[in-house]
């Protein structure tokens, strides 16, 4: 949902896909098959007018694989697939609003890209454009041809304008991409002719990544950085189980060190770090970190984890002694079948996300060990442990095990976790794979940044 405005007034949008239900015979269970895909919007401005004699105002369009066109594609309709991830409405630099949504998954063509609907301000008539990576089943990692696609993407407004710069994403073959929309001509928008960043093994990606930008070192600038979980869950069928990708999975944390173009725009308020290109950002060039304990718990909490703490040496900086030559960091995931796919949140400068264990045992067996996970809280700058632990106790004090933070607790939860305030306490709520809800407090300021002032007395 977002507001647009158009035709001289403030509209309230309400904008979705069909995910894995696109289909008329039923969820695609691998990544060959071609799916059909949609996208609908509504107008949902006003409450009182929702009434079915009123639907055809309401219903602002549903567009398919087969109806869809594009102002800069011919027969962009093959590049829709089953739209996954959640559109979003964000207002661009020719002064339209547009919705934002990546192809979805098992599209004809199967390539990844980004679809933008563009809202005209004056008259509110809609177009499409389409701006593809280029990686379709030929450019598959693991060399079998299956089907590229982006089920999520993720905007960026570096100027703090409320008018998005960049869009990034990550796709199923485990690339990064950066689309630039910094241009006031549709025509120009553009995307990295190389991936960002592509995880080992083509570890897919198939949530949102979270951007934020990060303290630079000393007096240096702030580096943006954007952080992702890999994982893929293919939805179950009417013949199968649902299954996840396999292979071992991990949490990542990038700098987009390349942002001269951005610095050196005459608008650009806001400048990052960056370096002269061009640089190759490989696994080598990030920082491990490693799950240094997981201990069980107690309760509603399956296990607690300990993570380390290794100082990121980002390239270009002094930031240590010698071997300032990273671009971010790592934490592999330490169970073999973990990995991430549901969506991430940035809170209190933490990156925070629930991972999934699947299932290891088939159905009616005494080995039966239903689905797990950890939520785990790292910091967006190094992907380590913070000073303070982000979960708390009843009684508000920090969890330690054995002197080390805790950076993860094994609530099972499933979905992006959510933050509640209560009695002027912060606390992730949350359902766990059995349906339950579980509330866990939180220790705000965990990343070393103060509260907010209020006032200050000067004399």
């Amino acid at each position: 949902t977002g507001d647009l405005f158009y035709s001289g007034a403030w509209h309230t949008w309400l904008v979705g896909g069909l995910g894995a239900g696109g289909n008329a015979s039923g969820p695609i269970g691998n990544k060959t098959s071609t799916a059909v895909g949609a996208i609908y919007a509504l107008d949902i401005t006003d409450p009182g007018t929702f009434s079915e004699t009123n639907a055809s105002s309401l219903v602002l369009g549903e567009w398919s694989s087969s109806t869809i066109a594009c102002a800069n594609v011919v027969n962009c309709g093959t590049r829709l697939g089953s739209t996954f991830g959640t559109p979003v409405i964000r207002r661009l630099h020719n002064g339209n609003w547009a919705v934002l949504f990546g192809t979805g998954l098992n599209s004809s063509s199967g390539t990844a890209g980004m679809f933008i609907l563009l809202v005209d301000a004056s008259t509110g008539v809609k177009t499409f454009r389409f701006i593809d990576t280029g990686y379709g089943p030929s450019r598959d990692p693991l060399g079998v041809n299956s089907k590229n696609g982006i089920a999520y993407v993720a905007p960026a407004d570096l100027d703090g304008d409320h008018i998005t710069d960049y869009v990034y994403a990550g796709d199923a073959f485990g690339n990064i991409w950066r689309f630039d929309l910094t241009s006031s001509n549709p025509a120009s928008w553009s995307v990295s002719t190389a991936p960002i960043f592509s995880t080992p093994a083509g570890q897919p990606i198939t949530s949102r990544l979270a951007v934020a930008s990060v303290p630079g070192v000393g007096s240096g600038p702030q580096r943006l950085v954007f952080s992702f979980g890999t994982g893929q869950q293919i939805p179950q069928t009417l013949t199968s189980a649902a299954t996840y990708a396999t292979g071992a999975q991990a949490l990542y944390g990038i700098w987009d060190w390349n942002l001269s173009g951005w610095n050196s725009r005459a608008a650009a308020t806001a400048q990052y770090a960056s370096l002269a290109a061009p640089q190759t950002v490989a696994v080598a060039n990030l920082q491990a970190q490693a799950v240094t304990s997981t201990v069980a718990g107690s309760g509603s909490v399956s296990g607690y984890r300990t993570i380390s703490t290794n100082t990121v040496c980002w390239s270009g900086s002094a930031a240590c002694g010698t071997g300032n030559n990273k671009f971010g960091w790592t934490l592999p995931l330490p169970t073999s079948t973990e990995q991430v796919v549901y969506n991430p949140i940035i809170a209190y400068g933490m990156f925070v996300v629930n991972t999934t264990i699947p299932a290891s045992s088939q159905i009616l067996t005494c080995n039966t060990q239903p689905a797990a996970g950890y939520t785990m809280a790292v910091t967006m700058a190094g992907g380590g442990a913070a000073r303070q632990s982000f979960f708390g106790d009843a009684n508000n004090n920090f969890v330690s095990y054995g002197g080390a933070i805790v950076s993860g607790i094994g609530l099972s939860a499933t979905g992006s976790p959510s933050i509640v305030t209560a009695m002027k306490k912060p606390y992730l709520v949350q359902q766990t794979v059995g349906g339950t809800g579980v509330v866990s407090q939180i220790n705000p300021g965990v990343s070393g940044a103060g509260g907010r002032l209020n006032w200050i007395k000067l004399r």
